[in-house]
């Protein structure tokens, strides 16, 4: 799997080291620009042309024409993948109107790869990113009546299980979560147990439930199946079955420790 890897560690961090100016101030910005010219108008996926023209634009506006995502090749390697990946699976595609359109949660978990923050910050703007969808269901449902409407704003405060679910896709999609933990056991154990490659809903599900009774690894999550908080996703982001730019493998008493918690 590291061998086969679009990004390596040590690539990602020179990409957020290059993009020092690329900062939460910036991000929040951009966030609310999509709103306005995106998400507004109920649009969840676009053309990745389209989502980098709007950055770029964003940024020259905040700091000068000069202010740009340095290393943006590294982004585009993991878009470009993505794309391709989604063709292979649908032979039509190319003759389908929006067949390179992306996901807005997608689009955004690969620009985090630039975003220079800490661990919690960036975990809570992909947090924030998966609500977006919700914003754009409650602004649908405005003229609903109100407590239908009060019901609907609670359960824009959480994100679902299929939101965190295709997040873990993301970052898995994205190189952003460490070979190791995507490794699940097939149902072939004869004549020795056999592996393959997790998806974002089985990675989801392991760290939610847990796995492998006492030897395995236990839940994070009170309920396996349920929306999320953002304290959820932080617990399932570290865990060992996720671990997210290898956050399960930082001790809190460790020196050399990089995360912020």
């Amino acid at each position: 799997m590291e061998n086969a890897a679009l990004l390596d560690p040590l690539e990602i961090e020179d990409l957020r080291c290059a993009n020092s100016d690329f900062t939460m101030e910036v991000w929040n910005t951009i966030v609310e620009e999509i709103k306005n010219e995106f998400v507004a108008r109920g649009i969840s996926s676009m053309t990745y042309p389209q989502f980098l023209s709007l950055v770029m634009r964003v940024m020259k506006d905040v700091k000068g024409e000069g202010f740009t995502v340095q290393m943006g090749h590294l982004m585009d390697r993991v878009v470009i993948a993505e794309l391709e990946r989604r063709r292979e699976g649908n032979d039509n595609a190319v003759h389908q109107e929006g067949s390179d359109e992306l996901p807005l949660s997608f689009l955004l978990a690969s620009l985090s790869l630039a975003l220079n923050s800490s661990v919690a910050d960036r975990i809570r703007v992909l947090y924030d990113s998966m609500l977006i969808g919700n914003e754009m269901n409650s602004s649908s449902s405005s003229s609903s009546e109100g407590q239908e409407e009060s019901t609907n704003t609670n359960n824009n405060n959480d994100a679902s299980k299929e939101q965190v679910e295709e997040m873990i896709q993301n970052l898995q999609s994205t190189c952003q979560l460490v070979p190791d933990a995507q490794i699940v056991e097939t149902n072939s154990k004869v004549p020795y147990q056999t592996f393959r490659v997790g998806t974002g809903s089985e990675l989801a599900r392991r760290a939610r439930e847990g796995y492998g009774g006492k030897k395995g690894s236990q839940g994070v999550t009170r309920d396996g199946d349920g929306p999320v908080t953002l304290e959820d996703f932080h617990a399932i982001l570290k865990s060992r079955t996720v671990c997210a730019w290898g956050e399960c493998y930082i001790k809190k008493s460790s020196r050399t420790s990089t995360s912020d918690r």
